[in-house]
């Protein structure tokens, strides 16, 4: 969809000059009004992106228009313009919804800057919202994000298991969301009303595990003062999640096995066992079928776990799922940090998309919940990434034939601009002057392309 400018201004003869000049200079559609409730109902009518209303018009002055069209669409950005502009009037209009405020007479170039600027804000705040729509319909199965096929296939599988109480075993690596899997499972199954058990089975030495896991009775041990329940026990009508069950020792894989096979525990310190209804979901990113083979994981404990295997995605091999995944976690982090959500450039997103993700969603979740914390403005730009990638640096990086060669080569070149900018700046310690000298572009057009990309000279003058 073609974007769309509304100029707003009783004086006919700036207006139809206005008109022309953005026309012919943004490639974009501009409509024209004479008159703040004209302007209103040629919003009825089109889609507007940007609204550029004059601030003083008889009626409806541009400061009530700019509230007015807040209320309708908080989306729509607008700018005001005035002969008669104080700092005093600018902050005023910034509080009533404008998004910036023009002096007249203004430079032409200076305009036609914020007017590009405040488009492209409006294409962010609209792919933004289309994508908060889209995690909200994701899935329902506790925010399992994606809706890419490999995705869609996790969630049908999901489903399946959830109708039954067959022993799950969750496969993949580091970071790809296997605890998010298991609660997945359990909240979709009939055990959902209780709360499911988590154990991360690497993360206390073997002889407290064993303790936690089947309880004791008083006297079992030093300093066991009372009879204290397992977490099998907890679990008891629910599910528990053994998360990285690979790192068990042979010890406790073997009274692992005898629940599996009997539905039975028998705490320390105890002559008695005790039956519990549990059903078991075991994670791992360990290849068991390797340690088999190595002796250190027991071969009927393998089969028994081997019921119903699922395999939870690598990020590099879901990249449709990123542009969701990203937003989902922009506005997690903000609403954690309790700050308002940022909006992420789409040069960025587009190195975002590039990388590999070694450490798959929980290493983008921090990034993102980084960036949110740490970047100064309301866009995050890829002078903020940690890092930089490039775009020629991936012999395997993903072509979409899909899209004409034009639009594809141009990206590519945006892309290896603003790595090469950074990398100048960084290089320079953010002098401009020497930025230039070693680069062969004038001071001038090194300006121009900072303000394209959004790139402060002064963000690498602080890391000097």
């Amino acid at each position: 969809m073609t974007d769309c400018i509304l100029v707003v201004d009783d004086e006919q003869d700036l207006l139809v000059g206005l008109q022309r000049t953005i026309e012919m200079e943004v490639d974009c559609r501009v409509l024209a009004a004479g008159s703040a409730r004209e302007a209103l109902d040629t919003l009825n009518r089109h889609p507007v992106d940007v609204v550029l209303a004059d601030i003083r018009m008889p009626g409806m002055d541009g400061m009530a228009l700019a509230r007015e069209i807040q209320h309708r669409d908080s989306l729509i950005t607008v700018i005001l313009m005035t002969a008669f502009g104080t700092i005093e009037q600018a902050v005023e209009a910034i509080k009533e919804g404008a998004y910036d405020f023009i002096r007249k007479p203004f430079d032409e170039q200076d305009l036609l800057r914020l007017l590009r600027k405040a488009l492209e804000r409006n294409r962010l705040l609209r792919e933004n919202l289309r994508l908060q729509q889209a995690v909200a319909q994701a899935s329902p199965h506790q925010k399992m994000i994606g809706m890419g096929m490999k995705m869609r296939q996790v969630a049908a599988s999901i489903q399946m298991l959830a109708r039954s109480d067959v022993t799950v075993l969750l496969l993949g690596e580091s970071g790809t969301g296997k605890e998010m899997a298991a609660r997945a499972i359990h909240a979709s199954s009939q055990r959902s009303a209780r709360d499911m058990v988590v154990v991360n089975c690497p993360a206390l030495p073997e002889n407290i595990l064993e303790s936690e896991l089947f309880g004791y009775r008083k006297g079992a041990f030093t300093n066991a003062a009372q009879d204290k329940k397992g977490l099998f026990e907890e679990a008891d009508g629910s599910t528990i999640l053994l998360d990285e069950i690979g790192d068990l020792s042979i010890a406790l894989q073997t009274k692992l096995l005898r629940v599996l096979q009997e539905k039975e525990i028998k705490p320390l310190g105890s002559t008695r066992t005790r039956q519990v209804d549990v059903r078991i979901i075991a994670s791992t990113n360990r290849n068991l079928a390797a340690r088999l083979k190595e002796g250190t994981f027991r071969e009927d404990l393998y089969y028994r776990l081997n019921v119903a295997v699922l395999t939870l995605p690598p990020l590099r091999e879901r990249r449709e799922d990123l542009p969701l995944l990203i937003e989902h976690f922009l506005s997690k982090a903000a609403e954690e940090l309790g700050v308002p959500a940022k909006l992420l450039q789409p040069e960025a997103r587009q190195n975002l998309m590039q990388r590999h993700w070694a450490g798959n969603i929980r290493e983008l979740e921090n990034v993102i919940r980084g960036l949110t914390a740490l970047a100064p403005q309301e866009e995050i730009g890829v002078a903020h990434l940690p890092g930089e990638v490039s775009p020629f640096n991936s012999c395997h990086a993903e072509v979409d034939l899909s899209r004409p060669y034009k639009t594809l080569k141009d990206q590519v070149l945006e892309q290896f601009t603003t790595a090469y900018v950074v990398r100048l700046l960084e290089e320079t310690r953010g002098n401009v002057t020497l930025a230039a000298r070693i680069s062969g572009i004038q001071r001038q057009s090194l300006q121009k392309i900072f303000k394209r990309y959004n790139i402060s000279p002064d963000t690498f003058r602080s890391r000097a």
